[in-house]
This record gives structure tokens, C-alpha cells and sequence, in this order.
């Protein structure tokens, strides 16, 4: 009876493990695949302070997956930055292209920025895309030159940079009080 319960006892564990590596496979098979055509960058940070005397930068690059401060932008990064980040207090905070006349970098590529869109990309939304193709029915052909308060976050902002890919930035919070003064998002963008 003993050896009947143990061939039956690893004969149960043999089929769950099967079972669970077999569903784990194809998961990331799934995921991979999905992917394939989007890029995700996770928790970026944009520096509220206009000096960036701290850790955070008001620039970063999608095609180097990469933040930089004003100070460490050369002539062969400057082409590939196609976001910026400006604020200058609690009721102005916008995305603008890195060549703003105003805030910007000369000769910096021009990036298209719509910060104030309400309907047309939910939080909800931001979080199902996971291919490029997503991003079809959304059109961005004009900056709305607008900006939003920090209350009025976490909030989604849509973006097309100078090569025509598209992408959205989910700003999920804005740290003001204490060390390093910043704006915490999640990018995805076409490939």
C-alpha cells in the first residue's frame, strides 16, 4: 500500500510541475512576441527643479532608453533626445519638444506633445498597449501647448517625435517635498 501511495503521490507532482512549466513557456512566448514592435520604459524620472541640482534630468532619449541632464547632452546625444520635461510650480508642468524656443536645446529634433488630452488615452488604456499597433487610431498631428497641474495627476500624455512614432507617457507621481523633487512616469513608444 505504501509503494502504491508514493507512485501515486510523484505521478500527481510529475503532472503539476508538467503542467506548470508548460503554461509558464508559453506566457513568455506570448509576452516576447508582443513586445516585439513596442518599447517600455519603467519608473523615469524628470527632475522638478529647473537647476537639476539633483538626480534627475529634464531630457531623455527613447532610442537610448536614457535621462539627461541639459549639462551632459553632446552633439551626438542631442539628435536622439526626443523628450523634455519643464515645471515651474504646482499648476505648470508640461512635456515639450526638446527644441522649445523658450525651455529647449537649439537644433534639439522637434516632438509633438499633447498634455492636456482627456479622452482619447485612458490610465486603463496606457496599461493594455502592448504593440506598436496600438497606437494606430490615436492622432497626433499638432502640439496642444498646454500644460496640467500636479493635482491633476496620475495622467496619460501623448507624444509623436520627429522620426513618426508615437507613444504615451503615464505620469503616475509628482514628488515635490524633500531630496531630489521629481516626476515619476512609464513610456511606451513604437519600435
Amino acid at each position: 500500500m505504501k509503494l502504491t501511495y508514493k507512485i501515486a503521490l510523484f505521478v500527481f507532482i510529475s503532472s503539476i510541475l508538467f503542467n506548470s512549466c508548460s503554461s509558464d513557456d508559453s506566457e513568455k512566448t506570448d509576452s516576447a512576441a508582443d513586445t516585439s514592435t513596442l518599447k517600455t520604459f519603467t519608473d523615469v524620472t524628470f527632475s522638478l527643479d529647473q537647476s537639476e541640482g539633483y538626480d534627475a534630468g529634464l531630457y531623455f532619449s527613447t532610442e537610448l532608453g536614457k535621462s539627461f541632464k541639459t549639462s551632459k547632452i553632446d552633439a551626438a546625444t542631442l539628435p536622439k533626445i526626443d523628450i523634455a520635461f519643464y515645471s515651474s510650480s504646482y499648476t505648470l508642468n508640461y512635456f515639450m519638444s526638446p527644441n522649445n524656443s523658450d525651455y529647449g536645446i537649439k537644433n534639439a529634433p522637434l516632438t509633438l506633445f499633447i498634455n492636456a488630452q482627456k479622452d482619447i488615452l485612458t490610465i486603463e488604456q496606457f496599461k493594455k498597449i502592448v504593440k506598436s499597433s496600438d497606437f494606430d487610431a490615436i492622432k497626433i498631428d499638432t502640439d496642444d501647448d498646454d500644460s496640467f497641474p500636479d493635482d491633476k495627476t496620475p495622467n496619460v500624455v501623448l507624444f509623436k517625435n520627429a522620426a513618426g512614432k508615437k507613444g504615451a507617457i503615464y505620469i503616475k507621481s509628482v514628488h515635490r517635498v524633500g531630496y531630489d523633487p521629481r516626476i515619476v512616469v512609464d513610456i511606451k513608444i513604437q519600435k
